[in-house]
């Protein structure tokens, strides 16, 4: 039998844009569970973006307290503003509990719907297929192909759902508030997301996905090689071919070790090089709000709006 993954006529490679839009219509098929999933989502960013802010509050309060018993009703109004940010504080921490709750339950259901449907309309396709299509593909490379194609849309889910818009929610959000209060601050930290936004998509698509289509290439052969042997035991047994069996399958671990290898550490460099952005971008917040600390025009609240943001 022939692997059609060598050959020539296999199908292209589909565009992430097609895989995200494809995603995106079965999301549209439940919209119970999808609404469910954004409000959660929506209600716990907005906790994240407010907390920043009435940290800073309560810095400024309490580093405006002369301590000890108010003397004056300006003292008893600090106080009382600073319980008020710990109670917001609080509130905020219970919403974005919450909020994630329903999220992850709403994106569990989103997700279990989806995958199941989609193994089902896969196998029902796949056992229409010409019997000449079946008798020259490995059972076990069609079963790992459908399975994992259904596991993709839970990771695919999870990231767009649970990782990429929140983040996106997030720093919209804070960029806003940071423009509110330092129109220049809210500049550079547009930009710095604009660059890492930039950098992240051109690691992930360009670097890391063409070696991750590699190694799910051959995690494919490796589970058709085992599945295709064991099923065929008998016929393997019969011609005293445990051996060469074996040696074929060590020679398909070896690939596939490789190019899961050199899939990962990418990864890991994408990974690394994100995080090194992601400091310089902080880092470089911090440096400008301690310089208009230095310069009269920032307190101690906004700095540490800048340090929690």
């Amino acid at each position: 039998m022939s692997n059609t993954d060598n050959n020539p006529t296999r199908p292209r490679d589909i565009a992430f844009v097609d895989i995200v839009r494809f995603v995106m219509r079965r999301w549209l098929e439940h919209p119970a569970f999808l609404t469910r999933t954004v409000l959660g989502i929506a209600l716990a960013t907005i906790a994240d973006v407010a907390m920043p802010v009435l940290s800073g509050r309560l810095v400024t309060d309490i580093s405006s307290h002369t301590g000890g018993a108010p003397h004056d009703a300006a003292q008893m109004a600090l106080r009382n503003d600073a319980l008020f940010m710990v109670g917001g504080l609080i509130a905020l921490g219970l919403v974005g509990l919450l909020g994630r709750r329903s999220s992850y339950l709403g994106i569990t259901y989103l997700s279990l719907a989806i995958m199941q449907r989609a193994l089902s309309q896969g196998f029902a396709r796949v056992q229409r297929f010409s019997t000449d299509w079946h008798a020259n593909n490995f059972a076990g490379s069609t079963v790992r192909k459908l399975t994992r194609g259904m596991w993709a849309i839970d990771t695919l889910d999870d990231t767009l759902l649970l990782l990429i818009a929140p983040e996106v929610l997030v720093l919209t959000g804070t960029t806003l508030v940071l423009a509110w209060h330092s129109p220049f601050m809210g500049a550079v930290l547009a930009l710095s997301v604009v660059l890492f936004t930039w950098l992240s998509v051109v690691l992930t698509l360009r670097y890391v996905a063409p070696s991750a289509r590699a190694a799910n290439r051959w995690d494919t052969k490796v589970g058709a090689a085992i599945a295709d042997a064991v099923t065929c035991n008998a016929v393997v047994k019969a011609f005293g071919a445990e051996h060469r069996e074996e040696r074929r399958l060590d020679r398909v671990l070896r690939a596939w070790s490789g190019r899961t290898a050199r899939t990962w550490i990418r990864g890991t460099n994408s990974a690394n090089l994100q995080g090194f952005a992601s400091l310089v971008m902080r880092m470089l917040l911090v440096a400008l709000i301690v310089w208009q600390w230095w310069q009269g025009k920032a307190g101690p609240g906004d700095v540490a709006y800048v340090l929690t943001m």
